[in-house]
Order: C-alpha cells, then sequence, then structure tokens
C-alpha cells in the first residue's frame, strides 16, 4: 500500500519551505558553506542515531564504518540508540554510544549477550523517543535508520543526512517481513495506522537521503515520494581468499533459519543429487530442518567467522535464494571466489550479474534451483572476475561515496 499523494505533495513542500529557509541563512551567516569547506575526514560536530545495536551485524558494521572511515579521531561522532547490547560490540563503537533508552536497560528488559530480552515490544514507543533525543549540539546528524531512527528532530540549520536499510517493515511491509512472527504480530498490528503515520512524517525531514541498494531507492520513491542516492554497505573483504582450491561437488547456504530465507526449498532442491551442501545458521527453524535432511545436505549452525571464510573458500557455489534488502553473503562469497545463486530481486539485482558472476533465478522451485546448480558445477568461473566484482563493495569504496554524498549536502 502506498503513501496518499496528497499527504506526500504537503509533507515536501514543507520540507522545500524549510530547506529553502535553511538556504537563506546559510547565505547570511555562512554556517553550511564553511562547514563544507572542510575536506574529509569530516570535522563538524555529527552524531550518528542508530535504532538498535542487537550484535555486530550487517548495519551495526555500517555504523563502525561511518564512525571510523568519514571522522578522524579528534572528531569522531557521538552515536544515539534505543537499545545496545554493548559487550558484542567492538570497544570503541561501544565507547562511542552516548544514550540509550532507560526502559532498555531495565532488569527482565535489556538484553544480555545473545540472549535478545524484551526491549524490541517498545517499537510504538520508539517514534517519540527519537523525536526527543536533545541533537542541538551537532552541526551534522546521519541517521542510521530501518525502524525509527529517521524520526530524530536536530536543529534547524544541521544536516540531517538518512542512510536507510528500508522503510520500516513494520508499517509499509508487513505481508514481507516474517521477522515479527508470533507474540508481537498482534500488537505491531494494532499500532499499524500509527507508525505509518509517524514513519510518513517522519520522511519529510532528512535533507538527504542514501539508499542501501536500488530495491531500498524504489521504496524510498514508492512510500515516501523521496529520491535516494544508492550507497551499497560496506563488505569487510580482508577476510576472504579467492586463491583457494574448490570442492567441485560443494554448496553452501549461509543465513539464520528463517520462512523468508527458504532453507526448506533449498534443502528440497539437493535431495538426491549429485552435489553436496553445507548450511550455517541458527534460528527457529533448525529442529524442523534436521528432521529431514538428506545424506547429502549438513547443518552445521553456527560457524565463527574464519570457519565460514574457510568454507566460502573451498565451495564451488553459494546458494540465496530469499529477498533481501541487500545481501553481504553474497559479496562475501563472490570474494572468495564462489559464484552464487540468487533471486533476480531485492539487493541481488545490484550485486549479482546473471551469467558473470552465478545466475539469477525469476522464479525458485526446486526444478529451477536444482536446474541452476548444475549449471554453476559444469561453467568455468574465473576466481579473479568474481573477487573484483566483490571489490565493488569495499569498505573504501562505502567511505568514500557516502563522503561525497555527506560533504555534497553540507554544501547545500
Amino acid at each position: 500500500m502506498q503513501a496518499c499523494p496528497a499527504r506526500l505533495t504537503c509533507l515536501r513542500s514543507q520540507h522545500r519551505a524549510r530547506r529553502r529557509a535553511t538556504t537563506i541563512r546559510v547565505k547570511s551567516a555562512g554556517s553550511k558553506t564553511e562547514l563544507a569547506d572542510k575536506e574529509l575526514p569530516i570535522r563538524v560536530r555529527t552524531a550518528i542515531v542508530h535504532d538498535w545495536f542487537q550484535g555486530y551485524h550487517g548495519a551495526e558494521r555500517v555504523v563502525e564504518a561511518m564512525r571510523t572511515g568519514l571522522f578522524d579521531q579528534r572528531s569522531r561522532p557521538d552515536i544515539f540508540t534505543f537499545s545496545a547490547a554493548r559487550e558484542l560490540l567492538p570497544p570503541g563503537l561501544s565507547e562511542s554510544i552516548v544514550r540509550e533508552s532507560r526502559v532498555s536497560r531495565l532488569p527482565g528488559i535489556r538484553q544480555r549477550g545473545h540472549r535478545p530480552g524484551m526491549w524490541r515490544y517498545f517499537l510504538p514507543y520508539m517514534p517519540h523517543y527519537f523525536s526527543h533525543l536533545d541533537l542541538e549540539a551537532y552541526d551534522l546528524v546521519i541517521s542510521s535508520s530501518h525502524a525509527c531512527a529517521v524520526n530524530v528532530r536536530p536543529r534547524e540549520d544541521a544536516v540531517h543526512l538518512c542512510y536507510c536499510y528500508t522503510p520500516m517493515r513494520y508499517a509499509w511491509m508487513p505481508g514481507v517481513d516474517k521477522r515479527a512472527e508470533g507474540i508481537m504480530e498482534p500488537a505491531l498490528s494494532a499500532f499499524r495506522s500509527y507508525l505509518r503515520r509517524s514513519d510518513l512524517a517522519a520522511s519529510a525531514r532528512p535533507d538527504g537521503y542514501a539508499a542501501i541498494s536500488t530495491a531500498v531507492a524504489e521504496r524510498i520513491r514508492d512510500f515516501y515520494n523521496r529520491e535516494a542516492e544508492v550507497i551499497h554497505p560496506p563488505v569487510d573483504l580482508e577476510d576472504f581468499d579467492s586463491t583457494q582450491p574448490k570442492d567441485p561437488d560443494l554448496f553452501v547456504w549461509a543465513h539464520r533459519l528463517v520462512n523468508y530465507k527458504r532453507p526448506d526449498l533449498v534443502v528440497e532442491a539437493f535431495r538426491g543429487i549429485p552435489y553436496r551442501l553445507v548450511m550455517v545458521g541458527v534460528g527457529p527453524l533448525e529442529a524442523q530442518l534436521r528432521e529431514r535432511l538428506p545424506p547429502n545436505v549438513e547443518l552445521r549452525g553456527w560457524l565463527e567467522r574464519d570457519e565460514l571464510a574457510s568454507l566460502y573458500a573451498q565451495a564451488s557455489g553459494f546458494v540465496h535464494v530469499g529477498e533481501e534488502d541487500f545481501g553481504i553473503t553474497m559479496v562475501e562469497a563472490l570474494a572468495s571466489g564462489t559464484p552464487v545463486i540468487a533471486l533476480d530481486g531485492g539487493g541481488a539485482k545490484d550485486i549479482v550479474r546473471n551469467e558473470e558472476d552465478g545466475f539469477l533465478l525469476t522464479d525458485v522451485d526446486v526444478a529451477s534451483l536444482r536446474a541452476a546448480i548444475r549449471k554453476v558445477a559444469s561453467s568455468t568461473w574465473s576466481r579473479e572476475r568474481l573477487a573484483a566484482r566483490a571489490a565493488d563493495f569495499s569498505r573504501p569504496r562505502f567511505v568514500q561515496r557516502l563522503g561525497e554524498f555527506t560533504s555534497e549536502l553540507l554544501r547545500t
């Protein structure tokens, strides 16, 4: 369902009026012009506002790349969030968090290690929390948002950049997002209209949007009527080796064991064919999958990063048939010289060039996936070319592109 065009037009008019007023003040006071004259690293007073730090995963790694790549040690940003599992974060990132909500730290609510706690049940409160953060001291505010961080309200003459992983799924794509399954779903359904209204209002406030993929940029256009610059998230490629000998019969699947990742379909595709699959992941479907694994499919659960990198290096193919906003694991596989079989949708369309880096499947079923597995196994792939493709999504590339986009906003 798309947003009301009349409402969006009104919000965008308000946004343009505010930007015109700000531009007038810049010309008279010179504040933003002076900020923009400073070359990278960025040396303006900056806050990064991130939804939450549940672990050290893709979005958290983006924040760390922003923190260490865009700013030198004298001007490192302060970080604001709703909840932070600090013990799971690198020390420098953890120490940069200057504010998290009090409610998320209450006994029984807070996350302890990988035990999730109950703080996510406060999602309907989060727009209020983020909109009332005191950000008066900051000239640049970067909201790192897939949920509510975009609700921040910097001071009027500050620059607000939203780095968007996706518009809030709970509000706009409830039928697609299966991560709210269980007892949270009735509560989210009751608050969905409120979340959508607050998210739409907040969408008009940023001075600029960066999206992690073309698919996300299209959602931003559809739901918010805003344009976004596509700046892919950083992938740490140094851990992966494309020069190791390949096992011609080995394929890898590495994701959470949840429905939208489609592990059951992948298992069935490998049943009875002369190739082996190693599945890496944990999640609610683990017991169900283990009951019916064929002899040529192994489920290893959670692996440390170096173990996963070794598995990528040995594999002759990587399978990824769930639709993702981006898909870091596909880039990691390419960095290991491993071609990718993926759904022709979401972030995969930005990463995998069909028949160059693997195969994109329009419709994924057992028969089409088996055919793609056989084609990967019988084709010759240049590991150097696959690794070169992965380099397009490196951390230095991310820092360069986001730095240029941020500097352009500071000049506006």
